[in-house]
């Protein structure tokens, strides 16, 4: 093979080097929106949560009443 054969031309190394900026560009912009996507879980389950924990009480009031009327049914069943 000649000497030019194996080495690539100017042109040829600048489109790969082209290539390859874009391609670390295009790797940067996705871990950003793969960032955000798990920033976004993240919070949705953190809502998910804070909703959990605001109708728990009323749950837990409702069962308390149940209990309650239970053991009043049962005391005066006696």
């Amino acid at each position: 093979m000649s000497e030019d054969q194996e080495r690539p031309s100017r042109e040829k190394m600048i489109e790969w080097y082209k290539q390859e900026i874009e391609l670390a560009s295009l790797r940067a912009d996705l871990s950003k929106l793969q960032r955000d996507a798990a920033v976004y879980e993240a919070e949705r389950i953190n809502a998910i949560g804070a909703i959990a924990q605001m109708t728990q009480p009323e749950q837990e009031d409702a069962d308390q009443t149940k209990v309650k009327k239970v053991k009043k049914e049962v005391l005066n069943a006696d």
